[in-house]
């Protein structure tokens, strides 16, 4: 069906539809050859994908066989299988990544290069994170596959289905047939809604024609999230607990789009995993395969279940604005435009393991910041500066700890609700955390920087932040706080020691407690700056300097002000928001610690119960 618009239609409402439509694009743009401009849309009721030039029957009919996605070859009993096809290894090429794979091979050089990894000194691991050249003596002895984890998710559970759907694609390998094929696929997604039983019988005829075996796919949990067995019976009876069918067809490009569109990941600690896919509203192809490649390496390493949801949206609106960043020539695309504009975010699931099969246990969805919206070169530097120093603040906090499991949770209600409130709720308990942190030693504790949350809340939808951050009187406040907390407490020098002023422990939990209730906030926060501006006064009558300067009576007025023009609560959080944040030079006393850099939390553990040698 030669056009230049194809559909998918958001039949289940989860990620099977965004699977489907990146397989789709995956599609067009081989039988374009890369010589089209691919766009993935969201129209609501479905996803369209637009190619232009628009696909023509030359193009099919002359357009050479493409995999899409490889077989997967294992071994049993020393035996190699194609599980769930009648085809053997010997029919099929030699593995080469693109048409084959052979699992015990990408076990071995997985396992070859961690435990190579575990040899390297810490300096060393972090450069090879960083992707600095090693020397020769010290270069890794095999790579693992980009695509690893979807091989773990596939073996065994899902290994027989995958092969059959690469078996059905396989029978396009001689060019006559190919076309034929093309053309199946291609008159299904012509139209919405999608002629999927139109497309079944063409299929089935060909079958005949040709003497090839006809059966409906199985709908695996991997791609089809709400598609358990027997959870889905036509009429209110008892159903027996068989698996659901499909047409093979619209199954292989929900398993294509899987390698192109989405990541599945191993949750930390356990066998359990979760499965992210892109949410694209206007998305163009080659760009997102540059973004997808960076996004991938981001989230090589395996974390906890809330801290991975938080880094993903994290990492992949990074590597989207280091992809602009770096071509220039290409940036005003984005200027004007927010990364979550083109891609609201992704729609997750986790699986838990059961064993052989694992069961969806939850479908939610995390949103993109909306804050990063560049307007031009130099704040494309800013927004990279910023989310990154907002991954490295998450990735410091230990989710198996009561206190820091609740401040991840607040943070990812942040991101999915596009929600200033509970980011407010995560600096004001991040203030205390960061504070008792250092007292128990910990004095490398992350910290925001002031220029970080400027970024953020100047270029959030609420305007009125922006109005507030350039405020003078808030700005002085803040530093206030922020030299009677975090700055002091920081000066301490060794155990026992004593910085020239008092901390003033639990100051962002009291001024909290009042927000709500403008005359009671400022009365507390006057009280504070009473005693502020008495110790200074205290310690330069005994010739010392308290290193810090007083609020004035036009910053206490400056301040009034704003709490009648916002209200006690916005003001009250952002003053602990910045009160807290560390100020943007870096210090003797400030200095922060190397990033976390560890690679092995990927978990190289392939025994997940997979077809490997018995």
């Amino acid at each position: 069906m030669a056009q230049s618009i194809y559909y998918i239609d958001k039949s289940s409402n989860t990620f099977a539809d965004n699977l489907a439509t990146f397989g789709l694009a995956f599609v067009l743009d081989a039988i374009a050859d890369g010589k089209a401009t691919i766009t993935l849309e969201d129209r609501g009721g479905a996803f369209v994908v637009v190619c232009e030039p628009e696909i023509t029957k030359r193009q099919i009919e002359r357009c050479k066989f493409f995999a899409g996605a490889p077989f997967l070859i294992t071994t049993k009993d020393g035996k190699r299988l194609v599980k769930g096809t009648s085809l053997t290894p010997k029919e099929l090429p030699e593995p080469d990544g693109d048409t084959v794979v052979d699992y015990e091979i990408e076990k071995r050089d997985t396992n070859q290069f961690f435990e190579w990894f575990k040899t390297l000194l810490p300096e060393n691991k972090k450069a090879y994170m960083q992707g600095k050249e090693l020397p020769d003596a010290m270069r890794p002895p095999s790579t693992p596959s980009v695509n690893w984890d979807i091989w773990r998710a596939i073996n065994p559970a899902a290994l027989q289905g995958y092969n059959a759907l690469m078996a059905g694609w396989w029978h396009g390998n001689q060019q006559e047939e190919f076309a034929g094929i093309l053309m199946i696929l291609l008159q299904m997604t012509a139209n919405t809604p999608n002629e999927v039983e139109g497309a079944e019988k063409v299929w089935g005829n060909l079958c005949k024609e040709r003497g090839w075996k006809s059966k409906e796919a199985t709908a695996n949990q991997l791609l089809n999230p709400t598609q358990g067995k027997g959870v889905n019976s036509v009429k209110t009876e008892w159903s027996a607990p068989n698996n659901l069918k499909g047409f093979w067809m619209l199954e292989w490009l929900k398993m294509v789009g899987l390698f192109h569109g989405g990541i599945t990941k191993m949750i930390r600690g356990t066998k359990d995993r979760k499965t992210y896919v892109l949410m694209p509203l206007r998305l163009q192809w080659k760009k997102h395969q540059e973004v997808m490649k960076g996004f991938k390496r981001a989230m090589a390493s395996s974390s906890t279940a809330i801290k991975m949801d938080v880094l993903a949206a994290l990492r992949y609106t990074e590597e989207f604005i280091k992809h602009y960043e770096g071509a220039r020539s290409e940036v005003t695309d984005l200027f004007g435009e927010a990364p979550s504009d083109l891609v609201s975010g992704m729609q997750m699931a986790f699986y838990k393991n059961l064993g052989q099969s694992p069961a969806v246990m939850n479908i939610a969805t995390i949103n993109l910041p909306r804050w990063v919206r560049p307007t031009s070169p130099e704040s494309l530097a800013q927004m990279n500066e910023a989310l990154e120093e907002h991954i490295k603040v998450v990735s410091n906090l230990d989710e198996s700890r009561g206190e820091q499991f609740e401040l991840l949770s607040r943070y990812r209600d942040f991101l999915s609700g596009n929600d200033l409130e509970p980011f407010f709720e995560f600096t004001t308990a991040y203030s205390g955390f960061i504070i008792s942190q250092r007292e128990r030693g910990n004095r490398f504790v992350r910290q925001f920087t002031t220029t970080t949350l400027e970024v953020l809340f100047m270029n959030s939808d609420e305007k009125k932040f922006s109005e507030i951050v350039k405020n003078d009187g808030f700005k002085n406040i803040a530093y206030a706080i922020r030299h009677s907390t975090v700055v002091p407490q920081s000066r301490k020098k060794g155990k026992g020691g004593k910085p020239v002023v008092d901390v003033r422990y639990g100051l962002g939990q009291q001024l909290a407690r009042k927000a709500a209730y403008p005359a009671e906030f400022l009365a507390e926060i006057g009280e504070f700056i009473h005693l502020y501006n008495a110790e200074n006064a205290q310690l330069r009558e005994k010739d010392r300097n308290p290193f810090r300067k007083n609020v004035t009576t036009a910053d206490i007025d400056a301040l009034t002000e704003l709490v009648d023009q916002f209200g006690s609560k916005v003001i009250c959080n952002m003053l602990v928001a910045y009160g807290y944040a560390r100020e943007p030079f870096v210090g003797k006393d400030d200095e922060t610690p190397e990033d976390h850099v560890d690679l092995t939390e990927v978990e190289s553990d392939t025994d997940e119960g997979d077809e490997g040698e018995e």
